[in-house]
């Protein structure tokens, strides 16, 4: 298969997937809520999130390791054997990593986080010993995830996410199905439930690691490879500058929930816990393309071929921020009513985090082009020191918001603020180390997602004043949304390129299934 239509497919697979995910995973919220309650939903959302900074580890070492993988497999494409070998190399040292930080981080970061649930949280008496079992639940779940990273990690450096995504689609169809069983029979469900997510987790990562083995020769530990100290302090070296920005990455989300937790109690925990829920359903679609067009940048890196690496990076700031922005601009303006619609009664908040949330994610995908060419680049010191330190801010500038009495949304505005400043860092370093236009990203990225924003929230907004909140006006305000949204950017986002590919598979599709007929 070639690159172009490989790309193609898991556009189309993972983007399904995030479809599927979106609209089952606002069914699978209201059920969560429901069966939960208000007090053990935002309970599970905070003692749930403290596994971030266990998992703050795996993610550092999982994006240093898929950057790894990918370059090896690039360099594959010149030389196959010279490809495998390099592959097994890095494998090797991402399995020895992979197995004994899990085990130290466990033993570690456990009983630390059991201290937390029955000292620090603010969690009502008779939930302190189910939320102890939810965090030995997450706990092992994120153990196992951490052990089979590398097989995953093996999966997206040679683009095989397609197969990914039907793991995913299982796993979201089995999840509906509990959540609908613990609707129909009313319980106390944190404990159990906690369990269900960490069964659910664990099986799938199980799979892949066992279908990795046999489908890539690169999924081998190599005995001489075990003690190779140079790749271990090269991954250890991209990893130690990755877990700088990595760590403001989690102390910005996890950090505000504690912070709300402290100072407002559990109850508005669950208006932050649903409004960053749905904006995470929204922001899985443009996550989808950033997974595809991740391995394939580094991919092109390995091969020397710069000029196609930034021009995929261009492409994913464009379109991965325009598939966010054809969900996330009509739930934007009809965010009361569908939570109205959605939970009968949403939590206090939720309405408005989710617009913070949303504007913050529209702000960092604009951007994230570049930072995946950056980390393909392995120029990342600067950079990541950069970013770390943005970010790391959030927290104490939400809190001085807070002191200044400018309450729940504090945190929100703090969240945009200390995105802005990070993309705007992404562009300079961009720029200066791999040589990225600024200017071109203004005039291809900017200035027409500008635009489609602008003319949606116009006409978008034109409903409001003929119809009274309704379902009917949610879905009226989606038709008029994308019916001028859709070619606008056809138009106007897309290069002559995008447009005479997308227009080539779609042919493509069509005169197979004439074939077929």
């Amino acid at each position: 298969m070639s690159p172009n239509r490989r790309i193609f497919l898991n556009i189309v697979a993972t983007y399904g997937r995030s479809l599927y995910t979106l609209v089952v995973g606002l069914f699978c919220g209201r059920w969560t809520l429901m069966a939960l309650g208000e007090v053990d939903y935002g309970l599970m959302g905070v003692v749930g999130g403290l596994i971030a900074f266990v998992q703050y580890f795996d993610s550092i070492l999982a994006s240093a390791i898929g950057r790894f993988f990918a370059i090896a497999v690039g360099e594959g494409k010149a030389d196959r054997k010279s490809g495998i070998e390099s592959g097994r190399k890095w494998f090797t040292t991402a399995v020895v990593i992979q197995t004994a930080l899990p085990t130290f981080l466990l033993i570690t970061f456990y009983p630390v986080g059991e201290w937390a649930v029955r000292h620090f949280l603010t969690i009502p008496p008779d939930r302190v010993q189910a939320c102890v079992w939810v965090w030995r639940f997450v706990c092992l779940s994120g153990y196992l995830g951490m052990l089979t990273m590398p097989f995953r990690s093996m999966y997206m450096a040679h683009q095989y996410i397609a197969e990914l995504t039907f793991y995913s689609f299982m796993t979201t169809t089995f999840n509906a199905c509990f959540l609908y069983y613990m609707v129909t029979h009313p319980g106390v469900w944190l404990a159990k439930f906690a369990f269900w997510q960490c069964l659910l987790s664990m099986l799938p990562e199980l799979i892949i690691a066992i279908r990795a083995y046999f489908l890539f020769p690169e999924c081998r530990v190599v005995r001489r490879h075990i003690r190779c100290w140079c790749n271990i302090r090269a991954m250890a070296g991209f990893s130690l500058w990755t877990a700088i920005g990595t760590l403001g990455v989690i102390l910005r989300g996890q950090g505000i929930s504690i912070l709300v937790n402290k100072i407002y109690g559990s109850r508005v925990n669950a208006g932050v816990a649903v409004g960053y829920s749905l904006s995470n359903h929204c922001n899985s679609l443009t996550d989808s393309m950033f997974n595809v067009f991740s391995p394939a940048i580094y991919n092109a890196w390995g091969e020397k071929n710069y000029d196609k690496a930034r021009s995929m990076a261009y492409q994913i700031c464009r379109v991965g921020t325009l598939f966010l922005l054809v969900f996330a601009l009509p739930l934007s303006l009809e965010v009361d009513e569908v939570l109205r619609l959605w939970l009968k009664n949403p939590p206090q908040y939720a309405a408005g985090i989710f617009l913070f949330v949303m504007a913050s994610t529209v702000i960092d995908k604009m951007a994230a082009g570049h930072m995946i060419c950056v980390s393909a680049s392995g120029k990342v010191a600067g950079y990541q020191s950069f970013l770390g330190t943005t970010l790391i801010l959030t927290l104490p500038l939400a809190w001085l918001l807070v002191k200044l009495g400018m309450g729940v949304y504090s945190v929100g505005w703090a969240l945009v603020a200390t995105m802005a400043v990070c993309s705007s860092g992404r562009i300079w370093f961009a720029r200066r180390l791999v040589g990225m236009s600024g200017r071109y990203w203004i005039r291809s990225v900017v200035v027409p997602l500008s635009g489609v924003v602008v003319l949606s929230l116009c006409v978008g907004s034109l409903p409001r004043f003929f119809l009274s909140a309704s379902l009917a006006r949610v879905c009226f305000t989606v038709g008029v949304v994308e019916f001028f949204m859709i070619p606008f950017s056809w138009f106007f986002v897309l290069s002559g390129s995008e447009r005479a590919f997308v227009v080539s598979r779609v042919n493509a599709v069509v005169s197979k299934m004439r074939r077929t007929c």
